[in-house]
């Protein structure tokens, strides 16, 4: 599937060689259509609702258009609005933001990447702490407060012993507890473990929840329906899926978010403010555009799954999963190295290390002698890098003594190759002869 990305993208060197990109996970490069549409986007790129000259109609009408498909290719309810973000991080930060508003408690999986964590306890711990003012020479404890008590509304909930969630254990959470929303990330950033979305979801609206997921690792992998999986709210980032142009988006219901003030306000999201200093909302997804939106960010997105659709998501989920299948078998050959994903979970994504030797020095080693990007470290999901790595409390005791100290070498951390349409069989080759060659010293 290489002919779909520019060549200067698809035959990038490094000292010669051929870059082999498997840090998908992180980011992807932009589809050759989503480089031409933008280009042509940008020929008559206009301010978008806010002109009446001819760029500004044009450049509205695609702008708006993106958000049908994007609606279309998620499969999302037809009273569903699309809500534009930088990414999944300010996708979640605005839905954590609406919900400190209802009564109840938040329920996030021990897998769970920080972005779909740490927003909930922040918003949730400010709404907490109330209308408390300090002095600015008082901000840090503020700070320590609102983590404490954001702490005590955001609940986890792990994985079984076989590395899967446990659905009794989830209507046992659901059943006990007041929870008002559940979030539940689609493909884990790490193992690619993909949970039974649908099933999870019935569990959730049976007790009167909202469900979130977070698409991120998944949209551009696997197919989706937000209907038929009773999905509520979904989150996604553009640079996941190949329109890298600083976009994100949620999906979520018109009747859910016209209830709230947007979650930022100001220029273009008001039809009117009164003389006596009210102001007026739309009743409609412009009242959650504030200022002059990334309107590339959008049109990219929109490009990208449509091109997407186009391929079709169930070629690209068997191209990408054999492929990752052929890399899991060859390395798993390789003596010292543990592969930390059991072959039933495997999606896209490996974690792997290689005994006696530093995640990030095996990294560094595969990009600068083969050519071969790869990502080490934590991954934002420090919960399963432990369990993983199996880190006692005497060893994290030590980790957060180094860190507080700034001394990061300490910290645990595996290697993750991670596969897309932009990869093939000889650069799943190249890695399982890197690896071998690293491995043996």
């Amino acid at each position: 599937m290489n002919n779909l990305f520019n060549n200067r993208i698809a035959d990038f060197a490094v000292k010669g060689k051929r870059y082999v990109n498997l840090d998908n996970a992180a980011t992807t490069s932009p589809l050759k259509a989503v480089e031409k549409g933008v280009e042509d986007y940008l020929t008559t790129y206009g301010s978008v609702h806010r002109g009446s000259g001819e760029k500004s109609k044009i450049s509205t009408n695609i702008y708006e258009e993106s958000r049908e498909i994007i609606k279309d290719f998620v499969g999302a309810p037809k009273d569903s609005y699309v809500i534009f973000s930088g990414n999944t991080t300010g996708g979640m930060n605005i839905l954590a933001h609406f919900f400190s508003f209802l009564k109840g408690k938040v329920a996030v999986s021990s897998i769970e990447h920080s972005s779909s964590w740490l927003p909930w306890i922040k918003t949730e711990g400010e709404k907490a702490l109330g209308a408390e003012q300090v002095n600015y020479t008082n901000v840090g404890d503020l700070a320590d407060e609102v983590q404490k008590l954001g702490g005590e509304q955001v609940l986890t909930y792990g994985l079984d012993k076989n590395g899967e969630f446990d659905l009794a254990k989830i209507e046992q959470l659901l059943k006990t507890e007041d929870i008002k929303v559940f979030i539940l990330t689609a493909s884990s950033n790490l193992t690619g473990y993909c949970p039974d979305i649908k099933k999870v979801g019935e569990l959730v609206h049976k007790y009167g929840a909202f469900y979130i997921v977070d698409g991120c690792q998944f949209i551009q992998h696997h197919p989706i329906n937000m209907v038929e999986m009773g999905i509520d709210f979904l989150v996604a980032s553009g640079h996941k899926f190949y329109a890298p142009y600083g976009g994100g988006f949620v999906v979520g219901p018109k009747e859910f978010l016209d209830k709230f003030l947007p979650y930022q306000i100001g220029g273009g999201n008001l039809p009117y403010i009164t003389s006596g200093g009210r102001f007026l909302r739309y009743k409609n997804q412009l009242a959650h555009d504030p200022g002059t939106p990334n309107a590339v960010g959008a049109v990219s997105m929109g490009l990208a799954l449509k091109e997407l659709k186009k391929i079709g998501l169930e070629k690209v989920e068997k191209y990408e999963t054999e492929l990752t299948k052929f890399a899991y078998q060859g390395l798993k050959e390789i003596k010292g190295v543990k592969l930390l994903v059991p072959e039933k979970h495997l999606s896209t994504v490996i974690p792997f290390v290689i005994e006696g030797k530093s995640a990030t020095a095996v990294a560094d080693e595969l990009n600068n002698k083969y050519a071969i990007g790869v990502r080490a470290g934590n991954f934002c999901v420090y919960h399963v890098v432990r369990d993983l790595l199996k880190i006692t409390p005497e060893q994290e005791k030590q980790i957060i003594a180094d860190v507080e100290k700034g001394d990061v070498s300490s910290m645990p951390g595996v290697i993750r190759a991670s596969f897309s349409i932009c990869n093939n069989r000889e650069d799943a080759e190249r890695l399982i002869d890197a690896v071998q060659q690293i491995a043996s010293k």
